[in-house]
């Protein structure tokens, strides 16, 4: 290996220290932020692992066809020691302002898609709902002479409507029965609640 290589292998080697320092202080602020636990801290620190290895590995390859020599791991241990000794403070406090500062955006997009597209889609669609129980009220109110005048057909074909009835009952019952345990479930009533 060429001296040329090894300082470009060292001063890589060094950088991925310094960004797995840099990796470990968003890994630790976020999980302190989003109160991750259990197996998702367990699942972190396997992404974590893998994404350093995969650095010092692809970084390796790429500066001198992976040669290990004995700098290489004081280099990397350096870079993670300078991080830590003088970047920790600041970079904790930026990843944190920067998370602070997503969320608050994020907060804010939310609020004008509520005020903006949620509230006057509901506002809009409650109106159209009234509207059309007032017309459907208003059309029965209008038709009311017409169906009083075909009362008596209505009394002829009983009959057969019954016998419908009848034969459409297999069909309408598992339907209806279907209906009702949507209902229950989407009301939030579980059958223990009946």
């Amino acid at each position: 290996m060429t001296l040329p290589t090894q300082w470009l292998t060292l001063g890589l080697m060094l950088g991925s220290g310094w960004l797995m320092g840099f990796m470990l202080d968003l890994y630790r602020v976020l999980s302190r932020r989003f109160r991750l636990g259990g197996w998702a801290i367990s699942l972190v620190d396997l992404l974590y692992w893998g994404v350093s290895g995969g650095l010092v590995f692809s970084l390796l390859m790429w500066s001198n066809w992976g040669e290990l020599r004995f700098y290489i791991f004081a280099a990397i241990l350096t870079g993670w020691l300078t991080y830590h000794t003088w970047f920790e403070n600041w970079v904790s406090r930026g990843i944190e302002w920067g998370v602070h500062a997503v969320e608050q955006i994020l907060r804010f997009f939310l609020r004008m898609f509520l005020v903006v597209v949620w509230r006057p889609g509901v506002a809009v669609w409650v109106l159209l709902r009234r509207l059309a129980v007032l017309g459907f009220r208003l059309l029965l109110w209008v038709l009311r002479i017409p169906l009083g005048m075909l009362s008596p057909l209505g009394r002829w074909l009983k009959p057969v409507g019954d016998h419908l009835t009848r034969r459409l009952e297999p069909i309408v019952r598992p339907v209806a029965q279907l209906s009702r345990t949507i209902r229950r479930w989407l009301s939030g009533k579980g059958k223990n609640d009946e």
